[in-house]
């Protein structure tokens, strides 16, 4: 199986990451204003750092697939 996220893709789950962290991490109000920030000026869809994360999540979710196929392939489902 291979799954690939997109610059769009990847950019929405970066934002809903954010949220989450802006809404529960108990930050000061500036430090979530200067995350906001740096997600709508900096991660934009296209802009050189938003490449290399969606590069990196796909990297990390292709390294995941195969070193799970290769747990079920080792281990009989039985057991």
């Amino acid at each position: 199986m291979k799954v690939e996220l997109d610059l769009d893709e990847a950019r929405e789950l970066l934002s809903l990451l954010l949220e989450k962290l802006v809404q529960e991490a108990g930050l000061p109000d500036e430090d979530r204003a200067r995350l906001r920030r740096w997600f709508s000026d900096e991660m934009r869809t296209g802009s050189p750092g938003m490449r290399e994360l969606t590069d990196k999540i796909n990297a990390d979710l292709e390294r995941v697939l195969r070193s799970k196929e290769k747990s079920a392939v080792r281990r009989p489902d039985w057991l």
